[in-house]
């Protein structure tokens, strides 16, 4: 793990004032200006923001119509619009952004807001150039020189952008969460790294094509050592990179072969895994000793609730229904 890696930590605030949401922005995404474009109008704003590894992550409402500007990032960005819309410029790069279309920022251009819509709702996410260049790295299996230029736009409202969308949804939803998952490496670490792919996969960029290119000298045997790893021990705190570790072959040649061998994504299949094997726990457990929250974590399903979704759409019926033994086998 690397050493500079913090705890994730949240913080949020509710201000009228400009000068303290002018603050908040600095200190914990960009130093920016800030202005009314209605002068007369007043701000309400609410933020609240999440800092987990190389990803921050901001949930922005400024309750009135402004305008400002923003020197270089220093990192990559996306604005993903809840509701809404804002639109901006980076460099001679024009950025819009409304709730079937995320903006996309590079780090490098000066930034002009020229304006957000008084109901508009940001989620931001920040990514250090460093994580989401290495990530690419591992992905391709290769070095990648020289900063990424990011398409302006993703559609969100079709896979693989709307992949990337509900993963920003999902950390943002924790940033209100104290007893949340982010602070447990087991879903802290996955779930980074998840956004981090899901974007590389989603935004256009100098090299996408290359990403869609299938590996040559991919070789499958090995490829099923992980998957093997994961029947054997699903508990296991695994990453896509751990497993890519096990089976020594890259991201991409991961990939790749778990579609081919099982038909889905390596987390995806962990998860598969992992509800199984939750199920079977469920079957044979005793009401009185253990809930289905506890079962639930014991599998790294970190909120009850996703998991009984998940379970529900699965087994067609409540987890907790399966532990106090009502089945209605279908």
């Amino acid at each position: 793990m690397d050493p500079t890696v913090q705890t994730p930590f949240a913080v949020s605030v509710g201000t009228s004032d400009l000068d303290e949401a002018r603050a908040m922005c600095g200190e914990h995404l960009y130093p920016r200006s800030m202005r009314l474009i209605d002068p007369s109008a007043r701000l309400a704003a609410r933020f609240a923001f999440l800092h987990l590894g190389g990803l921050t992550v901001g949930d922005i409402r400024y309750g009135a119509a402004v305008a400002g500007e923003c020197a270089e990032l220093g990192s990559y960005h996306v604005n993903l619009v809840q509701a809404g819309r804002f639109a901006a410029r980076q460099g001679s790069r024009s950025i819009n952004g409304d709730t079937s279309t995320a903006g996309v920022y590079r780090p490098v251009g000066h930034n002009f807001l020229h304006g957000a819509s008084a109901d508009c709702h940001l989620l931001g996410l920040s990514v250090n150039t460093g994580v989401l260049e290495e990530a690419l790295a591992a992905l391709l299996n290769a070095p990648v020189r020289g900063r990424l230029r990011l398409a302006e736009h993703l559609d969100v409202r079709r896979p693989p952008g709307r992949t990337c969308a509900e993963l920003i949804r999902l950390l943002a939803d924790e940033i209100h969460n104290p007893s949340g998952l982010i602070y447990q490496p087991v879903i802290a670490a996955p779930l980074q790294e998840s956004v981090v792919i899901s974007l590389l996969l989603a935004v256009g960029h100098q090299y996408q094509d290359a990403l869609r290119q299938p590996t040559p000298r991919c070789p499958s045997h090995r490829v099923t050592r992980a998957i093997e790893a994961i029947r054997a021990e699903p508990q296991r705190p695994y990453t896509v990179a751990a497993l890519a570790e096990i089976a020594g072959v890259g991201l991409r040649c991961l990939r790749q072969e778990f579609h081919r061998q099982v038909g889905m994504p390596p987390m995806a299949y962990l998860s598969e895994v992992r509800l199984a094997r939750a199920h079977r726990e469920l079957v044979d457990a005793d009401p009185e000793q253990t809930s289905v929250a506890e079962i639930a974590r014991r599998w790294g399903f970190a909120r009850p609730y996703w998991f009984t979704t998940r379970y529900r759409r699965h087994y067609g019926l409540d987890p907790a229904d399966t532990l106090r033994g009502t089945h209605h086998h279908h």
